[in-house]
């Protein structure tokens, strides 16, 4: 994976592999369903009782450095969002070396904290009490990238040569890629950098279409120099980012829940809205938190983070925050059949987004 920040490292704990991701993207913005009622509307007489506590600080976790795949977050407190909702003191806080996530939400270091599907799952399984408030990225940008002059030109093409995996969850859709076009690949393990690719001692890479992808077009590489497949144009649809808290915040704090996924989503909509002004805050973010990065390539992020906002087929698109049962079934088959995960945790268990968020039902 191409690596040009410092200090940012996202844990894998179902590979052991500290992987980082700069999140960027394509074009296009999700398509909501239409959001019932305003932040400033939305605490009612006896949500200002449940939220007198809000005022202490409520740490939010995000599983990276600061970039434009958390431009929720940032608008939300930016804009006010979360002082509307009745949240007067959030704190986003970034991950640094040696940060997980989940750990700090299981040692009571955050309230909340953003992670992907694959791993709460795993982590749930494990024993941590935790669960899902709001899915905000509906499809997976995980990807495989080769040289369009290495003749692979079809998935049936890779068996027989060599490719780059990261380990671990990231695993999770390239063995179910592989298996479903009867393909059998030398696997590779990947570091954090696309240096062997670009140097040959691979023939397939692994990367995050936002991230890694747009990496090697800012290196000078054109798209037709590439051969890409993208897992999600292939029927593996694997939703990533969600927003979690323990099971105690959930059953005691249930309006503070709602109100910071409500104030979220608004940051969302109005980062995409409003994306020059979007950018400019994600860049002053990354320039206090000495994260080198450009406008472009934020721009791409925000974008694609966008995009996949949505749900697969953006012509039928899903409640922001909602999680489908199938979709999780089939994460769940995926970690299954990878030997990732011993036993699943029930849907219901699992998935217990706040009951006041207008579009989202228990």
């Amino acid at each position: 994976m191409v690596r040009v920040e410092r200090h940012c490292w996202q844990s894998n704990r179902l590979g052991g592999l500290w992987v980082g991701i700069i999140i960027v993207g394509l074009v296009g913005s999700a398509a909501f369903v239409p959001f019932a009622g305003a932040a400033g509307q939305s605490v009612t007489a006896a949500g200002e009782s449940a939220l007198e506590d809000a005022s202490r600080p409520i740490v939010f976790q995000m599983q990276w450095c600061p970039q434009a795949q958390f431009a929720g977050p940032m608008m939300a407190r930016e804009k006010g969002f979360f002082r509307e909702e009745g949240l007067a003191n959030v704190e986003i806080q970034w991950a640094t070396a040696g940060d997980r996530p989940f750990d700090r939400l299981a040692e009571g270091k955050s309230d909340f904290c953003m992670g992907w599907l694959a791993d709460a799952i795993v982590e749930k399984e494990g024993g941590l009490p935790l669960v899902h408030l709001a899915q905000v990225i509906q499809q997976s940008s995980l990807m495989l990238v080769a040289w369009h002059r290495s003749g692979i030109d079809s998935p049936q093409d890779l068996t027989g040569k060599r490719v780059g995996l990261w380990g671990g969850n990231f695993d999770v859709p390239a063995t179910a890629f592989f298996r479903k076009y009867a393909v059998r690949p030398i696997v590779v393990p990947q570091s954090t950098s696309v240096v062997p690719f670009l140097r040959g001692a691979v023939d397939v890479a692994s990367a995050m279409h936002y991230n890694e992808y747009n990496k090697l077009i800012e290196a000078g590489i054109s798209a037709e120099e590439l051969r890409s497949f993208r897992f999600a144009d292939h029927g593996l649809v694997l939703p990533e980012d969600g927003i979690y808290c323990t099971e105690r915040t959930r059953s005691e704090r249930p309006e503070v829940c709602a109100a910071l996924v409500r104030a979220c989503r608004q940051g969302w909509e109005y980062a995409l809205a409003n994306e020059a002004e979007a950018l400019d805050v994600v860049l002053q973010t990354c320039q206090a938190a000495n994260v080198r990065t450009n406008r472009n390539h934020q721009r791409w992020m925000l974008r694609s983070i966008g995009e996949v906002m949505a749900g697969p087929v953006p012509a039928e698109p899903v409640s922001w925050g909602s999680l489908s049962e199938a979709a999780y079934d089939e994460v769940v088959r995926l970690l299954l059949d990878r030997g990732l995960l011993d036993k699943a945790p029930a849907y219901s268990a699992f998935h217990q987004p706040p009951r006041v968020v207008p579009g989202i039902q228990d």
